[in-house]
């Protein structure tokens, strides 16, 4: 009876080491083949002049608080200018040559439609007064869809030195130790064998 238990806790435990490892290597195959397809359909769309269908971009500014905090990382889809409204919050590249090539994201106040030409009066939740700038049709990146809140400290972490170190140990780590465990699961399968051999014998 003591031996039943024991044989049906280790098969238990085989079956959870076997379903958390399938389990990381299905998780990792899925962020690497979403990684793999989102950096090659950019690349492929900027190479046309063409802004990709989709984008993750990582806040480092505090002008959206509370509603999306720094390093809080957006989801944006792009879309067509015309369906834009306000209250809807985009990511886009300001006139201003201060930001440069950094995308902003602020949420839209009013829509200006001059002679067809469609322009945005965009605001931070957190600023006190609205952009300056106003934000043209062919500098909008897209429309935040939703946020992942926090993401980006795992970006920023992974882009250090720790980060690169950790993100190539952690996996080779993990392959190490179910190596192990395979060698002596043979290992005892091994002795369980020669012990039934021996009781053959005798």
């Amino acid at each position: 009876m003591e031996e039943d238990k024991k044989i049906r806790f280790k098969k238990t435990i085989r079956k959870i080491i076997r379903f958390v490892s399938y389990s990381m290597i299905l998780f990792l195959m899925i962020i690497a083949s979403f990684l793999i397809f989102y950096v090659i359909s950019s690349k492929i769309y900027t190479s046309k002049g063409k802004n990709p269908p989709f984008g993750l971009y990582t806040i480092v500014s505090s002008s959206m608080e509370p509603n999306i905090n720094v390093y809080d990382v957006v989801f944006i889809k792009s879309v067509n200018a015309s369906s834009l409204k306000e209250d809807d919050i985009i990511t886009f590249y300001s006139t201003n040559p201060f930001f440069g090539k950094t995308p902003i994201t602020h949420r839209i106040v009013n829509v200006i439609n001059d002679n067809g030409m469609i322009m945005f009066r965009v605001k931070g939740d957190a600023n006190k007064i609205e952009d300056e700038e106003l934000v043209l049709e062919e500098n909008i990146l897209g429309k935040v869809c939703f946020k992942l809140s926090g993401f980006g400290k795992i970006q920023f972490f992974l882009a250090s030195k720790k980060g690169i170190i950790l993100a190539v140990l952690i996996p080779a780590v993990f392959i190490i130790i179910y190596d192990i465990y395979k060698i002596i699961k043979v290992f005892m399968l091994k002795r369980e064998m020669d012990e039934i051999e021996e009781l053959e014998k005798n």
